[in-house]
């Protein structure tokens, strides 16, 4: 046995035996669940993914993906119009050519205003001067917005209004201005490419809810397919994101809105820091668990190449191998693309359980428990015979109970 398969039987310390003619797992934990997991299989698009600096630098990334969001990959309004009808097309030529040659989606997030054109061009911002603030004229908008259209018909598929707009690093406009941008925008697009989808203006953290009540009450979900939302909770654990999707959700309702929700962006930064890469491999994974059985449709992670801006590394500081966490990130597709995952929830000690229904018809279980080891005693209808730790490493299973740690295992009929 490798030193991955002796630490899942070691230091998880899985026992489990026959437990047949019990009640079915979903039914024990629905009752602490508040999330409406998507009853269809996972796809491959869920899994989404930030790459900067892979023209020039960076290699494909290394594990599978099937959503790209361009963003931080200076393709932004500034980088592709400096100047006044100035275009430089160049590398969002190559990205997309990049993405169609790599058979993934394009999320292009339509922001940062070019200094020529904005309301105010002195003023800070996370990237250049001017950026954050609406463009003073939005005749300029409407002709960058109709450029990217024209040129991009049939490649890009997804268009995304701006960036974190509850930040004034990111926005100093009012929330007015970018619902009348947003619908510009949205209306141009349509026009000049009816079958791409238009994701609305995203929010970031807690923190923008508030904001996103005013924005419901300006209808800015009436110019919108899809409703984005960057669902942070760092430093916190990522299970915090079930509550996060609720309060989301609930707003949603309220306002009568029923859209496809999709977290396009989201990591760990600092504060947080990790004891070992396995401890930054289970969070990802369980963000990604939670977040899908909450209801998120895509799930954008920040960011494969990124070693300035978060403390969760998805590759080494060569950006080009990967980290624990990517190759967890790529076993959890493999545990979910094309299967079924049911409702994710808490049961009296903490301890998480997932159901999942395989495309062939077995059974599965996901636990873990945030907070160290913890006895578990899962009812089952299912016999299960294998466990497989966020690797890969499996081995039988024997005994009578299961002892969850932080770490997700998946036990297999």
């Amino acid at each position: 046995m490798n030193a991955k398969a002796t630490r899942l039987t070691t230091v998880l310390v899985l026992f489990f035996g026959s437990l047949a003619g019990c009640s079915n797992p979903s039914l024990i934990i629905s009752a602490a669940s508040n999330s409406v997991p998507d009853s269809s299989p996972v796809s491959e698009q869920y899994f989404g993914m930030h790459v900067g600096f892979v023209d020039p630098g960076t290699p494909w990334p290394a594990v599978p993906f099937g959503t790209w969001r361009l963003w931080d990959a200076n393709v932004a309004w500034k980088d592709v119009e400096p100047a006044q009808g100035e275009w430089n097309f160049s590398r969002l030529d190559t990205l997309v050519g990049l993405a169609q040659q790599h058979k993934v989606d394009v999320i292009l997030p339509l922001a940062l205003t070019p200094q020529w054109a904005s309301e105010r061009p002195n003023e800070p911002s996370a990237y250049t001067p001017g950026a954050a603030a609406p463009p003073a004229d939005i005749h300029d908008w409407i002709a960058y917005v109709q450029a990217v259209a024209t040129r991009y018909k049939g490649r890009i598929a997804y268009y995304e209004m701006w960036n974190e707009m509850n930040c004034t690093a990111m926005w100093t406009g009012n929330a007015a201005e970018i619902v009348s941008l947003q619908q510009t925008a949205y209306t141009a697009i349509k026009s000049i490419d009816p079958n791409a989808q238009f994701i609305s203006a995203n929010l970031t953290t807690s923190n923008g809810i508030p904001l996103m009540e005013q924005l419901l009450n300006l209808g800015y979900a009436n110019s919108a397919d899809i409703i984005g939302y960057h669902f942070y909770v760092s430093p916190s654990q990522p299970e915090a994101i079930a509550t996060l999707f609720s309060q989301v959700s609930t707003l949603l309702n309220a306002h009568g809105v029923k859209k496809p929700i999709w977290n396009t962006e989201t990591g760990w930064m600092l504060p947080s820091t990790f004891a070992s890469e396995d401890e930054a491999a289970a969070i990802a994974v369980r963000a990604l668990l939670v977040g899908r059985s909450s209801g998120i449709e895509r799930f954008l992670w920040y960011e494969w190449d990124n070693h300035c801006c978060v403390s969760l590394f998805m590759t080494e500081a060569d950006n080009a191998t990967p980290t624990r966490a990517a190759l967890a990130y790529a076993n959890l597709q493999r545990w979910l693309v094309g299967n079924v995952l049911g409702a994710c929830a808490a049961d009296g000690n903490d301890t998480w359980l997932c159901s999942l229904q395989f495309q062939d018809g077995r059974h599965g279980l996901i636990l873990w428990n945030p907070k160290g080891n913890a006895t578990v005693n899962p009812e089952l209808s299912w016999t299960p015979t294998e466990v497989e730790d966020m690797y890969g490493n499996c081995a039988p299973v024997h005994g009578a109970q299961v002892i969850a740690g932080q770490d997700p295992v998946l036990l297999r009929e």
